[in-house]
Order: C-alpha cells, then structure tokens, then sequence
C-alpha cells in the first residue's frame, strides 16, 4: 500500500514540472504572437524567436525542481 502512495506522489510531482515546462515555452509562444501581430510583421519572428528563448528558460526551470524534489 505504500508503494502505490509514493508512486501517486511522484506522478504528481513529475507532471508538474511537465506542466512547468510547457507553461514556460507556451507564454514564450504567447507573448511573441501578440508582439508579431502588435507590430504587423509579415513574418511569425517574434513568436519563433521567444518561443526558441523560452525552451532553456523552461528546460532550466524544471531541472532546477527536479534536483529539489529529489
């Protein structure tokens, strides 16, 4: 019985830092949408550019709670 508790718990806690991850590059998309189409540019840079910068940002973010969680 115990080992079903702790396997609930690390589910939970490694799908949290997959949300995190996520969350991270998808404000990255977000944000850089909203600029492209602020700024009328005839190409999606912006929304490209962020989304590329927000992959390490989040990447280092989950690792950096993986190593807590530990």
């Amino acid at each position: 019985m115990i080992t079903d508790k702790n396997n609930s718990n690390n589910y939970f806690k490694y799908s949290g830092i997959g949300f995190q991850i996520a969350g991270t590059i998808g404000a990255g998309v977000f944000i850089g949408y909203k600029l492209d189409k602020w700024l009328h540019t005839s190409q999606p840079y912006f929304t490209l550019g962020l989304s590329l910068l927000f992959v390490p940002m989040g990447l280092y973010l989950g690792l950096r709670e993986f190593s807590k969680k530990k």
